[in-house]
């Protein structure tokens, strides 16, 4: 009616949810973002809940809408009090399967099969059950058993669960607890705040058209916020009969009393109070539920005796002096490079006065950052690890495992933020329960993409990104492409690499090149060519070491004409040399073969390298490219993928004329480049993260009980 008056094209505040209007809210952004984590992982169950109104039917349909059906086959199924049985048949219906029968085990054998035969062609069933909260406990132990469907290691069903609050109370349940073993994430929708509301009521009335007619007085939207309390569709609700009521009136500006008054005819109506609310509701996000519902995705809320039985499986260590151990920063590491740089970082923090101690957290176990840890005395290292031990096993029980022992850990440590270096799987199951309890996620090596890391990693990277508030990046093309994704520039800071701090310590401590080699009774004459020489770095991981080796040797063979080549051999080269009898072989490639260094040596045999072959894991990739020293990947192995090595801009010699252009282009490089300026010496990316903190985090007082926490003694 109203519409062509105002010139729009059509309604902007229709009731039926549309993904053409979709507004990409902070909250709305991060639930999105859970939920394509979710299809990707392609097994267990996502929790989506919100109030009535909140917008999740809405939600759902915009990710229907960018999955690729080549790929992905998606069935949505209304729960109006469906019992295992009818939900059974109302699954089959919704993927559009013709049934072989009507009884129970008919049906299931139709699920099967039609989910078998989808597996084969490489695709995968989601099924969506929206109104889950009227799902009976039997139902939902249904959907828990269809779960179990698998081909070969791959489950062939996954589903998502979106309903409203009632939701979590339902899954709080005992006879719960092996569903909540399967729920890989959850996220509550909250409404708008003030702000978003504006942003909200602007996004839908210009996907219509609308050129500023009518006019909304500035203040008519914090009265439509004050009487929606930011529930997306109160908002629809009133603003549509707000648009009504000033055509009929002739009118062409909306005011805050224009707004109360609507209000109160609408809420007459309904038979709702007419007085204005004294509050409104907190800002939309993925947020905390009070009381019991902060506990972690997949596990119940952990009693007193389940959480000392998950803390007593934390192993803890102070490596050194840390101070009173109050409101400390969580920082969790999954690898030997992350456990450097929180090193690195943790020393930065010591020599400012009143900020918090860093403490590392390992999700997994100790071996995960053991080769670091060989390190102490050499590098700097936190004072104060802990290691939860989650086993590496699949995504769904590892996660459990690592949420609900971090969770009881946040309950003893009550950090004053959580900071994640990494994007493995169990340092993305620890954020989402930071982010969750409402603390402040903040992110180092922000905005990589297209790295050599695992598909899985590249993802978690992204929604991590997603749901952080403070984002540290390493480059501006990784600022860049965090503003391309759609977060807001306010919430990322430049800072550079934290391995610069690392390999400022590191090479000053190290021995020279000259001196390793000396160490290992070689020559050095190697290390004086005017073309430089060529480090080696890789291992043997195939499953033919020595023909692997006996490849390798061939390549090498040669290079040496171009360049001289130095390989410190691991135990897997020098076991293979002996027992395939390659010592001739290696003596014609003229590979001049050196004991296996540790990290400091490595790092200055790095530093002076023209070029680098690495191996396909690309250990020394960071390093590298911190250094500015040229390397690529030798993949001599056939059969083996390095599509991500190569998508990451990491050149890859699949023969030895590939690997011969790499070493020559190095070599070209190197005569061109001017005497090397170390911008990294200055320590600067810890000192300006460490800035950055003193401005956002909580200052220390001097002296706190540390609540009695306990550390065991490291010898």
């Amino acid at each position: 009616m109203y519409e062509s008056h105002f010139g729009l094209s059509g309604p902007p505040f229709q009731l039926n949810p549309d993904p053409a209007f979709y507004f990409d809210s902070r909250g709305h952004s991060n639930a999105l973002a859970y939920l394509k984590f979710g299809v990707y992982q392609g097994e267990g169950f996502i929790v989506v809940t919100g109030e009535i109104g909140a917008g999740k039917t809405t939600l759902v349909r915009t990710l229907l809408e960018g999955l690729n059906p080549d790929q992905v086959v998606a069935a949505q199924v209304v729960s109006t009090q469906l019992e295992s049985g009818d939900l059974l048949r109302s699954i089959i219906t919704a993927f559009g399967i013709p049934p072989l029968g009507t009884t129970k085990a008919h049906l299931i054998a139709t699920l099967e099969g039609f989910l078998t035969a989808l597996a084969t062609k490489n695709r995968r069933a989601l099924l969506i059950v929206d109104e889950a909260q009227n799902l009976s406990l039997e139902a939902i132990e249904e959907l828990r058993m269809l779960s179990n469907f698998q081909l070969g290691k791959h489950a062939l069903l996954q589903s998502f669960l979106v309903g409203q609050p009632e939701l979590r109370t339902l899954l709080e349940s005992k006879s719960m607890e092996q569903f909540r073993q399967r729920v890989i994430a959850s996220c509550h929708l909250g409404p708008l705040d003030d702000l978003e509301t504006r942003a909200y009521i602007e996004h839908r009335m210009r996907r219509v058209g609308w050129k500023d007619q009518p006019h909304f007085e500035p203040d008519a939207f914090a009265a439509i916020h004050r009487w929606t309390g930011g529930i997306p569709r109160r908002i629809n609700l009133l603003c549509n009969r707000l648009l009504l009521a000033c055509f009929l009136n002739g009118e062409n500006d909306i005011s805050a009393a224009q707004v109360e008054q609507t209000a109160r005819e609408l809420r007459g109506e309904v038979g709702e109070p007419t007085v204005l609310p004294q509050t409104s509701p907190s800002a939309a996000r993925v947020q905390p539920e009070p009381g019991p519902e902060t506990a972690p995705a997949g596990a119940e809320p952990v009693p007193a005796v389940d959480r000392e039985r998950a803390l007593s499986e934390v192993v803890r260590y102070q490596l050194g002096p840390a101070g009173p151990l109050h409101a400390p920063l969580v920082c969790l590491i999954d690898g030997p490079v992350g456990y450097m740089k929180a090193g690195a970082l943790a020393q930065a923090l010591r020599e400012q006065a009143e900020l918090p101690v860093l403490v590392a957290v390992n999700p997994g176990p100790e071996s995960a950052v053991s080769a670091a840890k060989a390190l102490d005395g050499a590098l700097p290292l936190p004072a104060v690890e802990m290691h939860l031990g989650a086993a590496p096993q699949g995504y769904a029980a590892m996660a459990a495992q690592a949420q609900v022992r971090f969770d009881a850990l946040l309950d003893e440590l009550q950090p004053c933020a959580v900071l994640a270096l990494g994007a493995g799987d169990a340092v993305l199951a620890c954020s989402l329960v930071a982010v969750k309890r409402g603390l402040p996620l903040l992110r180092v090596d922000a905005g990589v993409r297209g790295t050599h890391r695992p598909a899985t990693d590249e993802l978690n990277a992204v929604l991590m990104d997603r749901i952080a508030e403070v984002l540290f990046t390493s480059k501006l093309t990784a600022h860049y492409t965090l503003y391309r994704e759609g977060i807001a520039s306010s919430r990322v800071h430049c800072v550079g690499s934290l391995m610069e701090n690392v390999l400022h310590v590191a090479l000053e401590r190290a021995m020279s090149p000259e001196q390793a080699l000396a160490s290992a009774a070689v020559p050095d004459d190697c290390l004086r060519q005017p073309q430089g020489y060529l480090l080696v770095t890789l291992g043997l991981s195939g499953p033919d070491p020595a023909r692997e080796l006996r490849e390798v040797l061939q390549v090498l063979t040669l290079l040496k004409g171009e360049i001289p080549v130095l390989w410190p051999a691991d135990a897997s080269v020098l076991a293979t040399l002996q027992s395939a009898g390659m010592e001739k072989q290696l003596r014609k490639s003229g590979v001049v073969l050196l004991p296996a260094f540790g990290y400091l040596e490595m790092a200055a045999l790095v530093r002076q390298a023209t070029c680098v072959a690495q191996g396909p894991e690309a250990r020394w990739q960071e390093e590298c490219a911190t250094l500015d020293v040229p390397s690529f990947v030798l993949a001599v192995r056939a059969g083996q993928d390095h599509t991500a090595e190569e998508a990451a801009g990491l050149p890859v010699a699949r023969n030895a004329d590939q690997a011969v252009r790499a070493v020559q282009e190095a070599i070209r490089m190197r005569s061109l480049k001017e005497e090397q300026v170390e911008a990294y010496w200055d320590g600067g990316p810890a000192l300006r993260i460490v800035q950055h903190l003193r401005s956002v985090l909580p200052r220390q007082s001097a002296v706190v009980d540390d609540g009695g926490v306990t550390w065991s003694a490291v010898s």
